[in-house]
């Protein structure tokens, strides 16, 4: 595009010179006869290269527009899937007003919610049956293989922006696996992590501020879609709407539970120092009885 406007530009720059010079210059006719065959042909160039530059693009368009179309939805449904992940992790253990956009939703403040309030214990509403130490790993493992999926199906299709984005939620987002390792390390060295999403989930800050700008991309290439065909491409409602049971949200940890986990937390770390002020201390006696071994 912008090597077209400049070939454009400059034919029309000399287009311009030659032709002041035809009526403003003090030339000859035979040489005021030249400048305006070639101003004209300055003229002709241009005319034609805007002429088959628009034409190969309405050729390019109609042959790339099911690939621009597929490549699209296959976006779509990744973001879709992504926000509406963490909706319903939202409605399933944080009290009070939901959020009413996706904006608000993927906001620190709704973010740390869930973080601070989701039972890693409880079970949520899914079919099989699990809780959400096995949910949360699978979860992430379908974000990462779709975006993947659409790295590699759509890499001559997507444009340069959000293929980038894509890459972004595919491999600077989330580990499925972090959660799975910092539990087992936990249970190994009998360390007692209260059992709250956000002490077992790593989110990079730029995981959802990529996702929110590729929604946006989303929405505007869903329009020029439909501009260009009668396709009816779908768009992206920002707007969130959810019901729920009144009362707790069932992966809520109850206040008295992450209370009695926070308290086991303390007293493990008070033993700790507790244990490291006894190795640390050796009483003078001690010392001196030491030293006087190590005499010949």
């Amino acid at each position: 595009m912008q090597t077209r406007l400049l070939v454009i530009s400059i034919f029309l720059l000399l287009s311009g010179l030659t032709l002041y010079g035809v009526y403003h210059g003090n030339f000859s006719p035979e040489t005021s006869g030249i400048l305006a065959n070639l101003g004209t042909g300055f003229i002709g160039t241009v005319t034609t290269v805007l002429v088959v530059d628009w034409l190969y693009e309405l050729r390019e368009n109609k042959r790339l527009m099911p690939k621009r179309i597929v490549a699209q939805e296959d976006v779509r449904l990744l973001v879709a899937r992504i926000y509406t992940f963490w909706f319903q992790a939202y409605m399933a253990s944080v009290p009070g007003e939901l959020p009413k956009t996706i904006d608000e939703l993927v906001s620190d403040e709704s973010i740390n919610k869930i973080r601070n309030n989701l039972d890693m214990n409880s079970t949520p509403n899914v079919s099989p049956r699990m809780n959400w130490w096995q949910y949360l790993p699978m979860v992430l493992h379908d974000f990462k293989n779709l975006a993947d999926r659409i790295l590699v199906r759509h890499s001559e299709t997507l444009d340069p922006e959000a293929y980038h984005m894509v890459n972004q939620l595919a491999h600077a987002a989330m580990d499925p696996n972090v959660s799975s390792a910092i539990r087992q390390s936990d249970i190994e060295f009998g360390f007692p992590r209260p059992q709250v999403l956000g002490n077992f989930v790593i989110i990079v800050d730029e995981y959802f501020p990529t996702m929110l700008k590729l929604l946006n991309w989303c929405n505007k290439e869903a329009k020029k879609i439909n501009r260009l065909t009668d396709s009816q491409a779908m768009a992206i409602d920002k707007n969130l709407i959810g019901n729920r049971p009144d009362g707790m949200p069932q992966c809520m940890i109850a206040p008295e539970e992450l209370a009695r986990q926070l308290m086991e937390l303390e007293k493990h770390r008070n033993a700790g120092l507790a244990a490291a002020g006894v190795a640390a201390y050796v009483p003078k006696n001690q010392r001196t009885n030491d030293a006087a071994r190590k005499l010949p």
